[in-house]
């Protein structure tokens, strides 16, 4: 018989309200989330800046950014008062993000948002994915009022972040983002409002003994 699961990833869209219902979520279970804390145990664990360890999140460098990176000629990296280690690439950062996710699982309870988490525990037994998905124009009205940009701006940020995370899976794990075969359950929250899609990952949790 397999274990009660204890421990739990989400994908999402972004404008699909992940985030927020990660963290009701992880209020009600009593469960750590996951998100930006990976981005703080990486920058305090090597000693760089969480700034730059943001900038790079979830991302995967331009042939550019790489060459000026690589020879100090500005970029991002320029913005940020403490210089990144010179070995600190997106391979390196993608295997200090899979040794955090795993030594979490270790633990359980807990719930990680995004960085490819249903691949990393693909093999875990006690897992549960989800992919959290809504109608573009959904997600676009969210943004705009969430972070107070015009129609095109809102529109603009939606596409470029799905395609910053639709790449870095790719490029990583070798997987279209968004195939719901590598998930257990897929919610379009566009069609569920965040408390019917909490209840909906609760009971999930609770039925894969």
């Amino acid at each position: 018989m397999r274990s009660p699961a204890n421990m739990l990833t989400i994908s999402h869209q972004y404008g699909s309200a992940g985030s927020r219902i990660a963290r009701e979520l992880g209020r009600r279970l009593g469960w750590a989330v996951w998100e930006k804390e990976i981005v703080r145990q990486i920058a305090s664990q090597y000693k760089v800046s969480e700034e730059y360890i943001d900038a790079k999140d979830e991302r995967v460098d331009s042939f550019i950014e790489r060459m000026v990176g690589l020879f100090g000629m500005g970029g991002f990296e320029s913005a940020y008062e403490v210089p990144p280690p010179l070995w600190l690439n997106d391979a390196q950062l993608v295997r200090m993000t899979k040794g955090i996710v795993e030594d979490v699982a270790k633990q359980g309870r807990a719930i990680i948002v995004g960085r490819g988490g249903n691949h990393i525990l693909a093999k875990h037994p006690t897992t549960v994915h989800v992919f959290l998905l809504a109608p573009l124009s959904v997600r676009i009205e969210r943004v705009m009022q969430a972070e107070g940009l015009n129609h095109s701006a809102a529109e603009h940020r939606v596409a470029a972040m799905d395609k910053l995370r639709a790449d870095y899976v790719h490029t990583f794990y070798h997987s279209d983002w968004r195939e719901s075969h590598t998930y257990n359950l897929v919610i379009d929250t566009g069609t569920w409002n965040e408390e019917h899609t909490i209840g909906m990952i609760q009971w999930a949790l609770e039925h894969t003994a």
